[in-house]
């Protein structure tokens, strides 16, 4: 008699877990083995609570504040997050037993705690991208005391304005000498600024990267490409850039953010997003004029940045060899079925 009542609890509990819980109550988590780093399945009950509501995609949120869209692919009637797993993966230096704990935030949203093998949190998911405003912040309530150890060289910076721009004729032939002949500011100038200054300008600028006011008809600028180029550099790269008509197109100069290795990111010019992007995160085909070559990127949208970010903007940055103080015009192809963008490179700035 007492079994009976006990299992009769249980399918109660069961019920009320399934049709009545609030779904913020609700977790899962998954260890990192096998094929982990591809993809993982979802837990098919936790499936069966949202009744096929989870299946185009989901925002996965860590404790840096990072939001992640993940797309969600059905394989033998179970569900995994494939699509944008990987960078993930990657961005967070996930090995084999992490743990990751899932909680449940809206049928389309997860907040995600991630463990080491050791059980402990790994420290790094709380940060994130190191050089953003969290830790910035972080290394204010030190008092500095840390951010000497990442202070920037002077051959990292980005504040000069330069004075004359050039094409390259050959790209694979400049991006060898790109760098020699942008402009640096000289140590000691008696306007300069101390290194830590500069790069909390920098992440300012970089989050804040995307104003309207840089915006002339169907051209848009980011903040850097708005304040480093005079109106006939901006023609003139119109002009070299070769845009077809009607296609809008934005226009920035690449910083160390944009190009380094590593938890590199590219932000869009918020108008730009807003007249042709959408409001949400989806994925951009990146093509050069004239080749056959293609890189799927992703581009991620939030209330407070709009950016492209992950392991396949960083290959195409590698690829076409890119570095600091390029200029790239990014061209909006109209017509396609999936959003394309043609990104025209080569113009560099000298003094």
């Amino acid at each position: 008699m007492v079994e009976k009542g006990c299992e009769r609890c249980r399918e109660w509990q069961e019920h009320y877990y399934r049709e009545h819980m609030d779904v913020s109550k609700i977790r899962f988590f998954k260890r990192m083995t096998g094929d982990f780093a591809h993809r993982i399945s979802i837990p098919e009950k936790f499936v069966k609570k949202f009744n096929g509501q989870i299946t185009e995609g989901v925002d996965m949120k860590t404790p840096s504040g990072e939001t992640w869209h993940v797309g969600v692919t059905e394989n033998a009637e179970e569900l995994f997050f494939v699509l944008g797993w990987e960078d993930f993966v990657r961005a967070h230096e996930l090995k084999e037993n992490d743990l990751l704990l899932f909680t449940c935030r809206g049928s389309s949203s997860f907040e995600v705690l991630i463990f080491e093998g050791s059980g402990c949190e790994k420290v790094s998911s709380v940060f994130g991208n190191r050089f953003g405003p969290n830790m910035w912040r972080h290394f204010n309530d030190m008092e500095g005391k840390v951010a000497e150890c990442y202070s920037q060289s002077d051959s990292e910076d980005t504040t000069t304005p330069p004075h004359q721009l050039v094409e390259s004729p050959h790209n694979h032939n400049a991006s060898t000498s790109k760098k020699s002949i942008c402009k640096r500011k000289q140590p000691g100038s008696p306007n300069s600024t101390s290194d830590y200054d500069v790069k909390q300008q920098g992440i300012r600028e970089e989050d804040s990267d995307s104003d309207e006011e840089y915006t002339d008809s169907k051209y848009y600028y980011s903040r850097t490409a708005a304040n480093r180029l005079s109106n006939d550099e901006k023609r003139k790269i119109i002009s070299l850039a070769s845009i077809q008509p009607d296609n809008p197109v934005f226009i920035t100069v690449l910083q160390l953010t944009n190009v380094r290795p590593r938890n590199n990111s590219l932000t869009i010019p918020s108008q730009f997003a807003a007249d042709h992007l959408g409001e949400r995160s989806h994925e951009i085909i990146l093509r050069r004029p004239n080749r056959k070559d293609k890189w799927c990127v992703r581009y991620y949208y939030t209330t407070v940045i709009r950016s492209v970010k992950g392991y396949h903007l960083s290959k195409f940055v590698c690829e076409n060899k890119l570095c600091e103080g390029d200029i790239c015009v990014f061209e909006l192809m109209k017509g396609k079925r999936r959003v394309t963008m043609s990104v025209h490179v080569g113009f560099v700035l000298v003094a």
